[in-house]
């Protein structure tokens, strides 16, 4: 930080002193509490929310607070500049994962497409899963006193509210062939990823720069090594959706019998 005070960079909208994000403190766990309450509030709320003449109107809330999330960021870039002050643009295009899912889902949510809920039960819920455990990442020198840990957040708690909300009150549920759609769409973005990594310096598009042991430090090479992981990954998070499908249909099978009259039990 420069010696003179100035509030767009080292207030509100500027950055703290590296180390001021602490993960694991009640800073990382206090967002992801809030929205796992909302959730379970809108759990028990389900049918109410889903005979509500405005559950529309919500939805288009809900999108228009993530075009907020992902426009804001790069009105605060071309503010501030990144934490190296300088203003990279070209290095920080929407092509991370949670940006593609959460755009995605900013359409999924009002439009109630199948296609794009399938797309953000694994990438959305993978990705900006993931981005919530281990913010320290990406958040160094922000904490509860700046911008941008608000919006990072935001940017990833308000899809991930999106996709399950949409499970919850509308019922949507993920295909097998959605895995296959969702490789294919994070495969193509290799491309432009690894030709803006190489071009722009400060560039990590989906992280393909990013220090991370045993993966080698070709790119080209890792980008093959994490689509066979994303791959893995999003085969068990259907295998784990089944079994949580299978397990709800025996309790719901077993509630059914239950209440059956008259049964006898059979003679030995």
């Amino acid at each position: 930080m420069s010696g003179e005070y100035t509030y767009y960079r080292d207030g509100f909208f500027g950055y703290g002193p590296e180390g001021t994000f602490r993960p694991f403190t009640p800073m990382h766990f206090i967002p992801i509490l809030v929205t796992v309450g909302l959730l379970i509030l809108v759990w028990y709320r389900r049918r109410r929310l889903r005979e509500w003449k405005g559950e529309i109107h919500f939805r288009y809330v809900l999108a228009f607070l993530m075009f907020l999330m992902e426009f804001s960021y790069f009105l605060w870039l071309l503010y501030v500049g990144d934490s190296s002050g300088q203003f990279l643009m070209m290095s920080k295009l929407p092509l991370h994962l949670c940006d593609i899912g959460l755009c995605s889902c900013m359409f999924m949510v009002t439009s109630r497409n199948r296609t794009l809920f399938g797309f953000n039960f694994f990438v959305t819920l993978f990705g900006a899963t993931l981005a919530c455990i281990i913010p320290q990442t990406v958040l160094t020198n922000v904490g509860p006193m700046h911008f941008r840990y608000y919006q990072y957040f935001g940017e990833h708690l308000i899809p991930i509210f999106g996709t399950v909300y949409m499970m919850t009150v509308h019922g949507m549920r993920p295909r097998y062939r959605d895995i296959w759609i969702s490789v294919g769409v994070l495969s193509a973005m290799l491309i432009p990823s690894l030709l803006l990594n190489e071009a722009y310096p400060g560039s990590d598009y989906l992280f393909l720069k990013l220090e991370l042991p045993l993966l080698p430090d070709n790119q080209y090479l890792r980008g093959g090594i994490y689509a066979v992981l994303i791959t893995a990954v999003f085969h068990g998070m259907w295998l784990l959706w089944r079994l949580y499908l299978r397990g709800k249909e025996k309790r719901t099978r077993g509630k059914l019998e239950a209440k059956q009259p008259g049964r006898q039990e059979t003679e030995s």
